[in-house]
């Protein structure tokens, strides 16, 4: 089991996540050796995160944005292509100004990846406290 200090979450466990996105393992994912290369697990990782976000922001304003401000990624197995990842996303934490996510990308049923991301809520150019819709959107399903 490998948990989250902060929270405690297993993000090897496909149990522990309320949203999900796959994705196609591509040649250009891959390195010489034909492995997915760390590069492609970065954007597994965005593309859960984001799509996870969009759904929250489905209402709000061209000018409301998250950046992002921190991530980390422990590579935990191998992947090859042909095939699908399945990207695991869940709400870790929720601050004033930014969420934690993580993340969990499987091969089958095989978790090759986990990783954390912190996200900054922005008005135009300047962090902003999260609206109220968005975090009850952020929290709906979560155990944060």
């Amino acid at each position: 089991m490998t948990q989250t200090a902060a929270t405690g979450v297993d993000l090897t466990d496909p149990a522990n996540f309320e949203f999900w996105v796959s994705e196609n393992i591509r040649v250009a994912d891959t390195d010489a050796g034909g492995h997915i290369n760390n590069t492609a697990y970065a954007a597994y990782v965005e593309s859960g995160r984001v799509a996870h976000l969009h759904r929250a922001m489905a209402q709000r304003g061209p000018a409301e944005r998250w950046v992002i401000a921190h991530l980390d990624i422990d590579f935990r197995a191998e992947a090859t292509t042909p095939g699908q990842i399945r990207i695991g996303t869940r709400l870790l934490a929720l601050g004033g100004k930014s969420a934690t996510f993580g993340a969990g990308l499987f091969a089958g049923d095989r978790c090759i990846a986990t990783a954390r991301s912190v996200m900054v809520f922005l008005i135009g150019a300047n962090t902003a406290a999260i609206p109220d819709d968005v975090r009850q959107s952020l929290r709906a399903g979560a155990n944060p």
